[in-house]
């Protein structure tokens, strides 16, 4: 009997239940970290607990620890392999670069290839990819700080956010130019959503009026009140600008950087298959 070695497409790997749990904890730990201010209704009134001091670096430490386990994971199961993590890696290092690209009102070009790179790549690998990028990014601007843990989960999400989006266009296989308005529609609506995440840091050191500052030991719904007020004086016109911006940058350079990362997938999801004759 001969055998014979071809190549075949690889089938996308569905993790098992047991899998999800260092992804699930790990966005549960991002979710635990923005949102505490929320529910620490027994706080004394003159902690200082909120300046995330002391807990940055335990979040960090977190995220760095369960991205690596979530990296391990995927590589023991097939889903990663050297090629995949070279491209996530080189794709990482231009979204950094690009984020030194000052667009009007502060925006900049990152968000385009996390948001490309998810699109293609899925939730998974676009969560990763917009941490490592955003991570990356800041040790090339100096922006290290205990803020970079906090944005490195924003960005991550909104790579998450992109991949989901990218599975529901593989799924039902819309017209490119749809998929292309799809991939502008998810980097404006990126711009409003990490301006409102990554707010919930630097609120708490805010002092300002009644109506919008914060205070240890608000109601939940008077706490959430606030911070809508503050977002909407502080950040909103500029993430509106940001908005725009990204929503111009994907429908312009959106459909042949998914073209193009489609090629690299294509290529390299590929695997060996032992053929018999006789």
């Amino acid at each position: 009997m001969a055998t014979d070695i071809r190549p075949v497409p690889r089938t996308f790997w569905a993790p098992r239940v047991g899998e999800w749990i260092p992804f699930l904890a790990l966005n549960a730990l991002g979710a635990i970290a923005f949102l505490h201010p929320f529910f620490t209704g027994a706080a004394e009134p003159r902690s200082r607990w909120f300046e995330h001091s002391t807990d940055a670096p335990l979040v960090f430490g977190a995220l760095a620890g369960l991205c690596l386990l979530l990296v391990v994971a995927d590589m023991a199961n097939g889903r990663l392999d050297s090629k995949t993590i070279a491209g996530l890696g080189v794709l990482a290092a231009m979204a950094a670069i690009l984020r030194t690209v000052t667009l009007p009102a502060g925006a900049n070009l990152f968000w385009t290839l996390v948001i490309v790179g998810g699109w293609v790549l899925g939730p998974r690998l676009g969560f990763l990819l917009g941490t490592l990028a955003l991570v990356i990014s800041a040790f090339i601007t100096g922006g290290i700080g205990p803020w970079m843990p906090f944005q490195a989960f924003a960005a991550g999400w909104v790579g998450l956010a992109s991949g989901l989006g990218g599975g529901v266009s593989r799924r039902f296989q819309p017209p490119f130019r749809l998929e292309v308005a799809s991939l502008a529609a998810i980097g404006a609506l990126a711009a409003i959503f990490y301006g409102v995440v990554i707010n919930l840091w630097s609120w708490p050191f805010f002092i300002g009026g009644p109506d919008i500052s914060y205070q240890p030991g608000l109601g939940t719904l008077e706490a959430l009140r606030r911070y809508g007020n503050y977002y909407l004086v502080t950040s909103f016109g500029w993430d509106l600008v940001g908005s725009i911006c990204n929503a111009l940058a994907l429908g312009i350079a959106g459909g042949p950087l998914v073209r193009a990362l489609k090629r690299f997938r294509a290529r390299f999801s590929w695997q060996s298959e032992q053929v018999h004759y006789g």
